[in-house]
């Protein structure tokens, strides 16, 4: 604490310049013995509280100037803040403006899809349907051209039938029998290429965000699908789908095209 004191009267004698010239009130005469030298002034009351005046308004003008420039400094934070979140938001709807513009690029894509799903599910329909039609009347065919144990041929056959009549039929047998059997191979063989070829349409839907509606046993949700018929007598809970009829798409859990379906009718 001396130390102290003691540097802060020695700025308060720094700040007093004081030379023998000096005195109060006039001039005094120099001192013979110390010619050249300063006398030192003696402090005053005076003198002490005009320097404790001159300190106090020194720091309230440190601290006048200090606040404003933490007012500034507050203020362009403010400012710079502001600038980020503007640009923050300029940023996010730039993201979504373009990604917009890759929905409305893919859309016309994704609707291509959907409309070749349909046509082959509606082709691999129709196939089951003849297949479940001619495959009964195949295997008739085929069991009827079947070859059956050689029997001997009586007299009057031998007499009477030309070789050549018997080995005609036979081939026609033949003839029939694999002509059966090429065409169940043909039928299955569509069946499962038109299968196959869902499957992967299916795949790639899912790979671009698009899934299907459950429409089955639900109940009638029309935020997601469209009553194309009211079915009487169904069996079922009054508003539960019975069947669909055409499937529909949530993209991005967006609905992309409405389910169309049989509603069971109270």
């Amino acid at each position: 604490m001396s130390a102290v004191l003691a540097e802060f009267r020695d700025w308060l004698t720094a700040l007093i310049p004081a030379t023998n010239e000096e005195a109060s009130g006039g001039r005094l005469p120099p001192d013979p013995q110390h010619q050249g030298a300063v006398a030192p002034r003696s402090l005053d009351l005076h003198t002490l509280l005009g320097q404790f005046v001159a300190v106090r308004q020194e720091v309230n003008l440190q601290t006048r100037a200090v606040r404003a420039q933490q007012e500034q400094s507050a203020e362009t934070l403010r400012q710079l803040a502001a600038a980020l979140d503007a640009l923050s938001l300029s940023q996010a709807r730039g993201e979504d403006s373009r990604q917009q513009t890759i929905d409305e690029a893919i859309r016309p894509l994704l609707k291509t899809l959907i409309d070749s799903y349909d046509a082959l599910a509606l082709a691999r329909r129709e196939m089951r349907r003849v297949s479940e039609t001619v495959l009964p009347f195949l295997e008739q065919l085929a069991a009827a051209t079947s070859v059956k144990p050689e029997t001997p041929p009586s007299l009057w056959a031998r007499l009477f039938r030309s070789p050549a009549s018997l080995l005609e039929r036979q081939k026609r047998d033949r003839l029939a029998r694999d002509s059966a059997e090429r065409v169940q191979q043909l039928l299955s063989s569509l069946v499962t290429g038109y299968t196959m070829s869902l499957q992967r349409i299916e795949r790639a839907l899912l790979q671009h965000g698009l899934e299907s509606v459950p429409t089955t046993a639900e109940r009638f949700d029309p935020e997601r699908m469209e009553v194309v018929e009211a079915v009487a007598d169904s069996g079922r809970p009054s508003g539960e789908v019975v069947e669909e009829v055409r499937r529909g798409y949530l993209w991005n859990g967006r609905v992309f095209r409405y389910a169309q379906v049989r509603v069971a009718k109270g």
